[in-house]
């Protein structure tokens, strides 16, 4: 592999930083692909996946979502893999270089692919993906991914060039998600939107054949499959015949398919099971720390009464974070502290001592701020006005993490509102800003990632509206937009230190827990692995 410049070496020191700075006694990592042995002659079977939310597009390059991400993990490949953070090996592309400016990224691509419909992988299938996803009439949301992106220059059939307008050391990492995976022109070009929404045609070793009802979709091994990336332990089609995605929301009705045998596997199990679960013989389980934005509630600082600092503040205050992490996680999940998670590279730990539980401090906050309690309600008001904040969020772990913040801060004096829906209404709700609480969380390896998602202005309004504090502050768009840019991995640390603190002081969310993905499955499915955002490669998975 060529990658002799500076902007690679400098991309593959800040992820190694990742390591480091994400271990902190935890588990961070799946198990690595082990060489085989003892292993039956034939592998194969076919599997049943319990899965915890209901989708209605498993398009990648337009599409986004932690949980989507775990299907189509199956049905993409990406040009470059990262089975570790910071170790990228070739995927579609065989081999790749970096400008010493680090705006252009030059890519030698495989010869012998061929995507789900037949149709041959080549350079003009990466600009044509590339190209569809900062067209707005895509109404992608995954643009942020790509960054400054400027053009794909096709050099031959198998050689692209890919230019930012200024550096952009976030584009490999990013480039092995599923966000950027090539996918079929051919496909896209000969579909109604809402059908290749459903049936995206691309590369992976699986491809999907059905989607019979919202609960199922159905993915089959893609028989022509012979590009399996390096570090997995075969070479051709995927073992597995079959993976049938069953959609069980509820946490209880899911782990009851497992343990009735209605799945082979699921995901996210009750918190409050996972220690039985992994004591059993029956099942095997993993769990993975992921890096990224903990579970974080965003304050609407366009409305009233979260336009507010004080009252964002007090309520920081009001919440105990290390008990609602607890309650939410039987002990699984550390509390959240800030605006990324410690398992990613350039936390800052000494923003955990920011903003203590301190209900004496939230109620002098509010008290000096004219908010005054109602003594016969219990709700603090000001100029004849409760004091009333509107949380709406998809129903679920984020509703129940409302319902326990709920407590806490009618203790202070707030009226906390916690409206549950379907996270398609949730998103319209954001979209009409009407809303005074929103949440997010995000599996994210880089992050500059985290912090433009979340924070940036461009995201208010359009696109993703991932800003639900719709905060827009030239100082926080400046640091972020350096951060992105800045090739000194030292120089991008510090940046991203000032953001944690900042964003802090001016109280934009309230942290609440730390993320992490735990799988179980029945011990006669073999061969399980995930990538370091605890997406599962079941390329390798069969039934014993």
């Amino acid at each position: 592999m060529t990658n002799k410049s500076l902007m690679a070496a400098v991309v593959l020191l800040v992820a190694v930083a990742m390591v480091i700075a994400g271990c902190g006694g935890q588990e961070t990592a799946a198990p690595s692909p082990q060489p085989p042995s003892d292993e039956p002659a034939e592998k194969g079977g076919e599997l049943v996946f319990g899965h915890q939310q209901k989708h209605e597009t498993i398009d990648a390059n337009v599409w986004t979502g932690t949980n989507t991400a775990r299907i189509m993990r199956q049905i993409y490949d990406p040009l470059v893999w990262q089975p570790e953070p910071g170790n990228f090996v070739p995927g579609l592309a065989t081999s790749w270089e970096v400008s010493e400016d680090g705006s252009v990224f030059t890519f030698q691509l495989r010869d012998d692919v061929t995507f789900h419909d037949g149709t041959p992988f080549n350079a003009e299938a990466v600009k044509f993906t590339f190209d569809r996803i900062v067209d707005p009439d895509s109404r992608s949301l995954q643009v942020p991914r790509i960054g400054p992106y400027e053009k794909t220059e096709v050099i031959d059939e198998f050689t692209v060039e890919v230019h930012f307008t200024e550096p952009f050391p976030p584009f490999l990492s990013n480039l092995s998600e599923v966000a950027l995976a090539p996918c079929s022109p051919t496909a896209v070009q000969s579909k109604e939107r809402d059908e290749y929404a459903r049936y995206p045609v691309a590369a992976g070793p699986f491809k999907v054949v059905d989607w019979p009802d919202d609960n199922t979709i159905v993915l089959e091994r893609y028989e022509d499959y012979n590009w399996a990336p390096s570090f997995m332990n075969h070479e051709g089609p995927a073992y597995l015949e079959k993976i049938t995605y069953k959609m069980i929301e509820e946490n209880t009705t899911r782990l009851v398919a497992l343990e009735s045998g209605d799945a082979n596997m699921i995901d996210a199990p009750p918190a409050d099971e996972i220690s039985r679960l992994k004591e059993d013989d029956k099942y095997e389980s993993f769990t993975i720390f992921t890096p990224g934005m903990p579970l974080i509630f965003q304050p609407n600082t366009t409305r009233i009464p979260t336009s507010e600092l004080a009252v964002r503040q007090a309520m920081l205050y009001a919440v105990n974070r290390e008990q609602v992490a607890s309650l939410l996680s039987f002990g699984v999940d550390p509390p959240g502290h800030g605006p990324i998670s410690s398992a990613t590279w350039t936390y800052d730990p000494a923003i955990a001592d920011l903003y203590p539980h301190d209900v004496d401090r939230a109620n002098e906050l509010l008290d000096e701020a004219g908010w005054v309690m109602n003594e016969s309600s219990g709700v603090r008001e000001k100029d004849g006005q409760p004091l009333r904040v509107r949380f709406v969020a998809s129903v679920g772990l984020n509703t129940q993490a409302g319902e326990i913040v709920q407590a806490m801060l009618e203790e202070v004096g707030i009226d906390f509102v916690v409206e549950g829906m379907a996270y398609e209404a949730t998103v319209v709700r954001m979209a009409d800003n009407d809303y005074e609480m929103g949440r997010l969380g995000y599996t994210l390896l880089d992050p500059h990632d985290a912090f433009y998602l979340a924070y940036h202005s461009s995201q208010i309004e359009g696109g993703g509206q991932f800003n639900r504090s719709r905060v827009s502050d030239p100082k926080i768009d400046q640091l972020i937009e350096e951060g992105s840019k800045e090739v000194d991995t030292d120089r991008r640390a510090e940046i991203y230190k000032e953001l944690q603190h900042y964003i802090m002081e001016q109280a934009l969310i309230i942290p609440i827990k730390e993320s992490s993905l735990t799988h179980v499955m029945h011990s006669d499915v073999k061969g399980l692995e995930a990538d370091s955002l605890g997406r599962p490669w079941l390329y390798n998975v069969w039934i014993e």
